[in-house]
Formats: C-alpha cells, structure tokens, sequence
C-alpha cells in the first residue's frame, strides 16, 4: 500500500514537472522569463555591491522597487529595479541598467 502511494505520487510530480517544461512556451514568455531573471541577478548585484561599499565607510543607500515590462495587446507585468547612490554616480538606476545590458535583458518594453 505505501509504496503504491510512494508509486502514485512519484507519477503525479512526473507528470506536473512535465506540464511545466518550456516546450509550449511562447516566444513573448521566455524573453519576459530571460528579462525577469535577469532584472533579479541585477537587482541583487546592485544591493549587494551596495552593502560592500557601505561596510567600507561609504555612505550609500539602496532603493528596491519594481518597473513595468509592457508589451502591446498584453497585461502589463513588473520586474525588480534597484537604485544605488553609490554606484549610480547621481543617475539613478545607471548600475542596474548597465547591469542589465551587459545581461542582454535591458529591453525596449521595459518601462524605465
């Protein structure tokens, strides 16, 4: 009896994890997918080059907030966005957006 439950539930995450795959994915969604992990690494980059700086005295600050991803004819979505006062050099956003576009993400439909 347990293993067949054991048996059943192993199936029934074969077959989710199967349902999941990228196979169907839409060329729409995985540039969104590629952007959105992309604007995350970046985000965390910033934060944490952030925090380096201002455990070595520097005076710094760190703003998370999200922008829009929008594509015409769909719902609009968000992605990560910090802003550094350090590492920005008084344009906001600048070291995520470079970031960004060393990553190949920083795309027209991002809402900056």
């Amino acid at each position: 009896m347990m293993l067949q439950k054991f048996s059943l539930i192993s199936l029934a995450c074969l077959l989710f994890t199967g349902c999941m795959s990228n196979e169907g994915t839409s060329p729409e969604e995985k540039k969104f997918r590629k952007v959105e992990s992309a604007a995350s690494e970046c985000a965390e980059i910033v934060k944490n080059q952030t925090i380096e700086l201002t455990a070595e005295g520097q005076d710094a600050n760190t703003r998370w907030t999200t922008i829009e991803y929008v594509v015409p004819g769909q719902h609009t979505r968000t992605v990560e966005y910090r802003t550094s006062s350090v590492l920005d050099n008084g344009e906001p956003g600048k070291a995520w957006q470079t970031c960004m576009s060393d990553k190949k993400a920083l795309v027209p439909e991002l809402k900056i």
